[in-house]
């Protein structure tokens, strides 16, 4: 008889955010902040892989 698992998995994306900036520092800087909304993006192929650090938690 089969079993269900939950399988933490993680996977990248990529796309593209414009940002209104004094400099391509500060437009970088708030690009990988928080304020920041994540782009509609592109599935990065074969980068799906298990959540090693989560999985290991969810055994114990």
């Amino acid at each position: 008889m089969s079993k269900l698992y939950r399988i933490p998995l993680i996977w990248q994306m990529y796309g593209h955010v414009k940002v209104d900036a004094e400099s391509l520092e500060e437009a970088i800087e708030f690009a990988l902040g928080p304020e920041c909304p994540l782009p509609d993006g592109s599935y990065v192929d074969a980068s799906v892989q298990v959540d090693e650090i989560v999985y290991e938690m969810e055994e114990k």
